[in-house]
């Protein structure tokens, strides 16, 4: 049987290092400038509050810009890649764009993404009338997740569900967090963001990158089925010699 670990946060202890988000909005967003800006700000502002009660990392707007997205694009691996292209992140780390472009059809569909751990850009959409902004805020938390390791989990409860935007997250009671797997795998990657400066995910210290992995092999035994812990655990095992890789695991192809 597997067991899972719950892992307690200590308490933050040490002072938080900010990332500097560039925040953006594509030619559809149909709100004046400061009015956009502001609901921007605040729905990043409380996403900040909320990873920091995780690890000591906080996410504070540098700038403002727009992006023309192609309106012919309604996938969003393209868009993204489109976003990509067009925006450079500087004077941030952290490029977010927030497109109104897209329209939303029966089903599924993709409220956000990233190309994994810290990435520069992230792209996440704006333009569903059935989604409330507590569900918004949760899609920020959730590719926040993504950008400090964490994988997709099986809670039911956790911003790290494959699919959100399902009505929870307007519930009073509700709150907003991680899954205690991802919480340590979060709090790992944010102790390197800080103590040691690391900005990119292929420098993180062999014993994080293990024990990370720890964490993506038990998240992909949770989702067998969901493709984001065997992708990082593939790049982690790219990443390290033979002699760090934990126990192996059976990936989807």
């Amino acid at each position: 049987m597997l067991v899972f670990a719950i892992w307690q946060l200590a308490g933050n202890s040490a002072q938080a290092v900010t990332i500097y988000v560039k925040v953006l909005v594509d030619e559809e967003e149909r709100a004046v400038d400061l009015l956009w800006k502001q609901r921007l700000t605040n729905r990043i502002n409380a996403a900040s509050d909320i990873i920091n009660q995780y690890c000591d990392v906080r996410f504070a707007v540098a700038e403002f810009g727009t992006w023309d997205s192609d309106n012919n694009v309604n996938d969003l691996n393209r868009s993204l890649r489109e976003f990509e292209q067009e925006v450079d992140p500087h004077p941030g780390q952290l490029a977010i764009g927030f497109s109104s472009q897209f329209k939303f059809r029966k089903g599924r569909n993709g409220l956000g993404g990233t190309r994994g751990p810290l990435h520069t850009h992230i792209l996440l959409r704006e333009s569903s009338t059935s989604i409330r902004e507590p569900e918004r805020l949760e899609a920020v938390v959730h590719e926040l997740g993504h950008f400090l390791g964490a994988a997709h989990s099986s809670s039911r409860t956790s911003a790290m569900r494959p699919v959100i935007g399902d009505g929870q997250a307007r519930a009073k009671a509700f709150r907003i967090g991680f899954d205690p797997i991802n919480a340590k795998i979060v709090q790992l990657v944010g102790s390197e963001v800080n103590v040691l400066g690391v900005r990119r995910f292929r420098n993180l210290s062999e014993v994080t990158k293990r024990r990370i992995r720890d964490g993506y092999v038990r998240l992909a035994k949770e989702l067998p089925e969901d493709p984001a812990a065997p992708h990082f655990i593939r790049y982690i095992d790219r990443l390290m010699p033979p002699a760090g890789k934990a126990d192996a695991v059976k990936l989807p192809r």
